[in-house]
């Protein structure tokens, strides 16, 4: 396995970033790969409840019985939880960029990365407590997206460490 080191040094209004696979970094990137491939699978997935035969996802639900009228409250549910896949993905960019892109502003690109993570999960968690208020007999599907969004919640976190031990200012 290669490791990636990028080291900048400049004066000391300037922010001095250690980047490696192996450092936090690297952490970052490992949690948010993780974040994106349980919230992928929790988001597509029919176990989000599951009462006797029926199985809902935010997608499709299984059932011998006729399909009810998807309320608003559900419909809102799946904007959020798609909101925050979105911005779960667009944060995996962002730590790629930081990673391996060293022609841009590493500054910009962690700031941007940890306002990317906190902005998700604020979406996730207002979809998961209305979800969570409006229905019941919640299942895996629905725990695999939460146990996500809190590796990206950890992710954000570490991007602050990172920022702080790299010396950015905001």
């Amino acid at each position: 396995m290669t490791t990636t080191t990028v080291s900048t040094r400049t004066t000391s209004s300037t922010a001095v970033h250690e980047i490696s696979f192996r450092g936090l970094a690297g952490a970052i990137f490992i949690l948010l790969c993780a974040a994106a491939v349980l919230y992928v699978i929790g988001f597509a997935t029919n176990a989000w409840r599951i009462e006797n035969n029926y199985h809902e996802g935010l997608w499709e639900s299984c059932t011998c019985h006729p399909k009810k009228i998807v309320e608003d409250w559900f419909r809102a549910t799946q904007a959020m939880i798609t909101i925050g896949l979105i911005g779960l993905i667009f944060s995996l960019v962002l730590a790629v960029v930081y990673l391996c892109v060293h022609s841009i502003s590493k500054n910009t690109t962690i700031l941007a990365l940890i306002i990317a993570c906190f902005i998700s999960v604020m979406f996730m968690l207002v979809g998961f407590i209305i979800y969570g208020v409006k229905s019941y007999g919640l299942n895996w599907s629905f725990v695999l997206s939460v146990v996500a969004s809190i590796m990206c919640l950890i992710a954000g976190i570490l991007g602050i460490v990172q920022m702080r031990q790299s010396g950015v200012r905001i």
